[in-house]
């Protein structure tokens, strides 16, 4: 989990100057999968 959400930040950090192309979608599927993990984590 902290690994994707590590290459998430990387792909912002890139894409602060425009020239990359940061695929919002993959964004929003992997925090959202980030915070299903992080909920189970504290529930279980």
């Amino acid at each position: 989990m902290y690994e994707l959400l590590e290459q998430l930040h990387t792909l912002i950090e890139e894409n602060e100057d425009g020239t990359f192309r940061f695929d919002s979608m993959r964004a929003v599927v992997a925090l959202d999968f980030a915070k299903t993990e992080i909920e189970k984590t504290y529930k279980g």
